[in-house]
């Protein structure tokens, strides 16, 4: 006669054996920074698929990823510190300059650096991290850099409205790879101030071209807007969608809403993406104790932008709100 519960025990140790058995082939390894780095790049190849694979990123068809890859980082989001850490929003600038420097200080010379739009591209940053860990060197004030923006950058390929779930998991994985790197609580933080026009909670106006570039500029705005978020805000508000740069994007989905008597409607959408926003730096401080003072710069940055917007919402009556004055030049 058997022992009473034997059975019993005997099934659950068949199944945990079944289980640990199965565990090495499903379990996945941590992404690694250089894989990362080749991710943010370029399209991934059959040999790059296999390893994000076992890296647990999802998987996607090769053909996809590449068109997903174009239009998430050649047309929507710029994958460059100065993009988010800059007044301007643009490309190149001082911050890039120095990374240059380091690179080759360091004898970081990959071939991606010829290709890149510029020195400061997440990719680069992400291969210099690998190459300084295995060189066994540690430059904080370059990783306090790239902890400054690059998670937003992140944020902001999370916050595009039809993202390939390839590429949000890329995201994520970013994230958690920075973010659990030494002690970053004790890096510098925020290598650029805000500046007086992105900190500034003024009651001054701004010409249309002047709100604009502050809308697109991050450091001053405290958000980034994709191509694609400046569409989706112009469908939300009953616009045509227009299909152009950043710049003209936003200049256009002003102006119709000028034109369409929308424009307080524009201004509640810019509202609620800021909102949006600041629920993304939430999450992320909470997720991440050591990110905690670099978001709360960035709230702040949001926080001033949500008051000049609904300012602006409330003084919306006319076609233009006061502020919108567009200075056409003189013909002839």
């Amino acid at each position: 006669m058997s022992e009473p519960g034997r059975g019993a025990r005997d099934a659950v140790r068949g199944r945990a054996s079944g289980l640990e058995s199965r565990t090495p082939q499903t379990a996945h390894r941590k992404p690694s920074l250089s894989l990362l780095s080749r991710l943010w790049l370029r399209e991934p190849g059959a040999e790059t698929l296999a390893a994000a694979a076992e890296a647990g990123l999802p998987g996607g068809a090769a053909s996809d990823l590449a068109a997903a890859w174009t239009d998430l980082f050649l047309l929507n989001v710029y994958p460059y510190g100065t993009a988010f850490t800059g007044l301007s929003g643009e490309l190149n600038g001082p911050e890039a300059a120095c990374a240059l420097s380091r690179y080759e200080a360091a004898a970081y010379r990959p071939a991606e650096l010829a290709s890149a739009g510029a020195p400061d591209h997440a990719g680069l940053c992400l291969g210099f991290l690998a190459h300084l860990e295995a060189l066994g060197r540690w430059e904080p004030e370059f990783l306090g850099w790239v902890l400054d923006w690059l998670p937003v950058c992140a944020l902001a390929i999370k916050r595009q409205p039809s993202v390939h779930p390839f590429y949000a998991g890329l995201a994520d994985a970013t994230i958690e790879t920075l973010l659990r790197r030494e002690a970053p609580a004790s890096l510098p933080a925020v290598s650029r101030p805000p500046g007086p026009a992105a900190s500034e909670d003024a009651e001054g106006d701004l010409d249309l071209f002047g709100l604009i570039r502050f809308l697109l500029a991050p450091a001053a705005s405290g958000f980034f807007l994709s191509r694609s978020r400046l569409g989706s805000l112009a469908l939300e508000a009953g616009l045509r969608l227009p299909f152009a740069s950043r710049f003209e994007t936003a200049l256009a989905i002003l102006e119709a809403a000028g034109e369409c008597g929308r424009v307080r409607q524009v201004l509640e959408g810019l509202g609620r993406e800021a909102q949006g926003w600041d629920g993304a730096y939430v999450s992320l401080a909470v997720a991440h104790p050591s990110w905690r003072s670099r978001a709360a710069v960035w709230r702040g940055r949001l926080a001033a932008t949500r008051a000049r917007l609904q300012r602006m919402g409330e003084a919306a009556t006319g076609p233009l709100p006061a502020g919108f004055e567009r200075e056409f030049p003189s013909e002839g």
